[in-house]
């Protein structure tokens, strides 16, 4: 939700030019109608980073990273949308209002600012309590597992007592309340209902911290005997496990473009202390698409580093299309003979520790070595069932270069010539590609019927149009009696839409920089620049005019085959049939305006 009218967020970009901003950080020289520069979001040593001061937007022909001024200073200052705004506001000498929140909302806004009161203050007592008498074996712990005392400060280590209500009076003595305890979820009902109790004691304790800084959950270590190994504080109003990541605070000021991810916490502080900053654990949770998404503002590669025995591996598989899935380059590495990477470090070191980092593979490499390990090659039915449960493996990749490179490889390891491989990967892609239900007949109840599409297709469609209809108002007002919301596939895309609307309306010209002043998180952001940033003209109006028209039928298409899937009756599907056949006869001009 927007914390600023729009008209202010339009001013405070306007009034900072984005060529200026850029400058501050990349050397940009002019070139044309624009300026290029060396790409601050990836590695190059040509440029390819353009930046146009009459759009208003910056585009990098490399790594594809496009925005307004927004857009850029989240990127390279790892802030959020209202941060940036502020910052800019500053820069341009602009002040901001004050937010005019409901009843509700400052509630809301007072609850979370206690529970982050709260965290810290259990962070603090946890730190005193192992620096005291009580905290002696935790510290003989930690001695043992070679955690430096400096590191120990950095990451708040402390450790939980084993008397069961320490902390709750300790938060009671600070003026918190029950309810405010039993929301932040380190305090905890007894079963039988008599009372309350600590959920964490006699356990080392690591603060998990935001990336804004504020401690906002614990985990915690059995040191005796005891199950769970390892404790996460609940889901609250201020943690979600899916949603953090373990150390990221500290990664994103490395201000790498890589991020080695393990799974525990020990892990990650023993890279970190071994000079290995770009480091984050999971929280020994499932790996998350939130996760992903996270990872993605602050890096491009990812170099998966989980234990090497087959909870590890599996963990590893599972995270692997998750990452790759939101747009991330994925490595893997594994500690051999089953260690995990702090035994590793302690007994082997930085140095070896950094050969492990070089010699990670490439995911597909990685999935390949997992599926060989199940088979004996030596064995002809063996390889068979290799090669075809690798060439399911290659079928994923959607780049054909790339999905090539592995034939190769999946081609020396089974001895089967690459073009049989090619011809096995490609009958799969395309049974994917191909309705394998029966298709429906009018007048039969309870039918279903799902026909795959692409989603790169779906989404290049709404990318088309969306550019058609920032060009021309009157071709846009047409569309809008044509295509509905449900036509939308995209959720940005589908904004953006309706957005433009608005934005005919009031200067009767459509700016990209403006457009992408609408949306705050950055991933949106970019995409609605890159629209513009990177459209290829059609050839000839009637190229675009039948462009159009086949992809505004694609996506009416695809709305009324998931609701022919999903129908119940004979009438509802009767009626969706006509309409699909309406589809087909539809057909519009290009107008321009």
């Amino acid at each position: 939700m927007m914390y600023y009218p729009q008209e202010l967020i339009e001013e405070i970009r306007m009034q900072n030019d984005i060529v200026d901003v850029v400058s501050q950080y990349v050397k940009l020289m002019p070139k044309g109608s624009s300026h290029f520069g060396l790409c601050p979001f990836h590695h190059e040593k040509t440029p390819s980073f353009s930046v146009d001061r009459d759009k208003q937007m910056y585009y990098c022909f490399g790594c594809g990273a496009a925005g307004n001024v927004y857009s850029f200073l989240m990127q390279m200052e790892n802030c959020d949308f209202p941060e940036a705004v502020k910052r800019l506001a500053d820069r341009a000498h602009i002040t901001l209002p004050e937010k005019e929140l409901s009843a509700q909302a400052k509630e809301e806004a007072r609850q979370k600012q206690r529970l982050y009161q709260l965290h810290s203050s259990a962070g603090r007592f946890y730190y005193e309590m192992l620096q005291s008498p009580r905290g002696e074996a935790a510290r003989e712990y930690l001695k043992n597992r070679q955690m430096l005392p400096q590191i120990q400060k950095k990451f708040g280590i402390g450790y939980a007592p084993s008397g069961r209500t320490l902390l709750m009076e300790h938060l009671q003595a600070e003026g918190y309340s029950l309810r405010e305890m039993l929301d932040s979820g380190l305090v905890m009902p007894n079963k039988d209902g008599s009372g309350y109790h600590d959920r964490f004691y006699d356990r080392l304790m690591f603060p998990i911290i935001d990336v804004q800084g504020r401690v906002i959950a614990f985990g915690g270590r059995v040191l005796s005997k005891g199950e769970p190994k390892y404790l996460n504080s609940p889901e609250t109003k201020i943690f979600s496990k899916r949603r953090q990541l373990f150390g990221l605070n500290f990664a994103k000021n490395a201000k790498r473009k890589e991020l080695i991810l393990v799974e525990g916490y020990m892990d990650m502080i023993s890279i970190y202390q071994a000079g290995f900053h770009h480091v984050a654990a999971s929280l020994g949770t499932a790996f998350h698409a939130d996760h992903a998404k996270l990872m993605k503002k602050y890096v491009q590669d990812v170099i998966l580093l989980y234990d090497s025995d087959e909870a590890g591996t599996n963990a590893a598989l599972r995270a692997i299309p998750v990452l790759v899935k939101n747009g991330l380059r994925v490595k893997v590495t594994q500690v051999p003979d089953g260690k995990d990477p702090d035994e590793f470090l302690r007994h082997n070191g930085a140095q070896a520790f950094a050969k492990l980092l070089v010699d990670a593979v490439h995911y597909v490499s990685f999935q390949i070595s997992c599926i060989q390990k199940k088979y004996d090659l030596n064995d002809a039915e063996h390889r068979v069932r290799f090669t075809v449960e690798a060439a399911q493996a290659l079928a994923q990749i959607e780049n054909e270069i790339e999905r090539n490179v592995f034939v190769g490889e999946v081609a020396r390891l089974s001895g089967v010539d690459t073009a049989a491989i090619s011809r096995e990967i490609e009958k799969l892609r395309q049974k994917e590609d191909t309705d394998s239900r029966p298709l429906l007949h009018e007048g039969r109840a309870f039918a279903k019927k799902e026909i795959p599409y692409s989603e790169k297709g779906l989404l290049e469609a709404q990318k088309d149009i969306l550019l058609y209809c920032a060009d021309h108002k009157e071709g846009y007002l047409k569309m809008r009696e044509i295509l509905t919301a449900e036509d939308f596939t995209d959720e940005t895309c589908r904004q953006a839409f309706y957005v433009l609307e608005g934005l005919w309306e009031k200067a009767g010209v459509i700016y990209p920089a403006e457009l992408t002043g609408f949306f705050e998180e950055i991933e949106q952001q970019q995409m609605i620049a890159a629209i513009f940033a990177s459209a290829v003209p059609k050839e000839s109006r009637a190229d675009q005019e039948k462009a159009l028209n086949e992809e505004i039928k694609l996506l009416k298409r695809h709305r009324l085959d998931k609701q022919i899937s999903k129908c119940t009756s004979a009438e509802e599907l009767q009626n969706l049939l006509a309409q699909k056949r309406r589809v087909e006869q539809l057909y519009i001009t290009i107008l321009y305006g």
